[in-house]
């Protein structure tokens, strides 16, 4: 039983990312501002960074195709970005301490990243019309703003939710 509730925390968490874009309004900002939830991302990273990087890796690969296969018609694009991240992200804590404030600005250094890469992407295949400034400021700085608040409820209980996961799968 235990095994499965990190799939389906994660899961939740990619059903949230659609639910939250959809439902939650930030009516008191400006209509202007894109904020776009990156769940996944975050809670990939949290893996990563207080399990194990396979597992950080292997989710960001399954989400990162299901994010591919239900949201955006090029294939792969979430696909790699995830699992490389998690990757890069593992490399970064061989060097780095594992305190909060700088897992959780490694999360905004990767949805950073993220972004980024995407809008890249898209500029490439000419999806968008954007401009870099505008790409910038309407969506890279909100998004990174709600994403930052959203990782800083969480890290406290995600992060002894696995550690203690962590401590069981080694007693096992």
């Amino acid at each position: 039983m235990r095994r499965f509730i990190l799939p389906f925390l994660v899961f939740f968490s990619f059903i949230s990312e659609s639910i939250f874009a959809h439902l939650v309004s930030l009516s008191f900002i400006s209509e202007d501002y894109i904020f776009v939830p990156r769940f996944i991302l975050i809670f990939v990273i949290f893996i990563t960074v207080y399990l194990n990087r396979t597992q950080g890796m292997l989710f960001g690969f399954i989400f990162g195709l299901l994010h591919d296969i239900i949201y955006i018609e090029v294939m792969g694009i979430y696909l790699f970005a995830y699992g490389f991240l998690a990757y890069l992200i593992s490399k970064a804590m061989k060097v780095l301490h594992g305190h909060v404030l700088i897992v959780l600005f490694l999360t905004l250094l990767a949805i950073s990243v993220l972004e980024y890469y995407v809008y890249g992407i898209n500029y490439l295949i000419d999806a968008t019309k954007m401009s870099l400034y505008d790409f910038t400021t309407l969506r890279l700085l909100p998004t990174l703003a709600m994403n930052l608040v959203v990782a800083g409820l969480c890290i406290y209980p995600l992060k002894t939710f696995l550690t203690k996961l962590k401590l069981a799968e080694s007693e096992d």
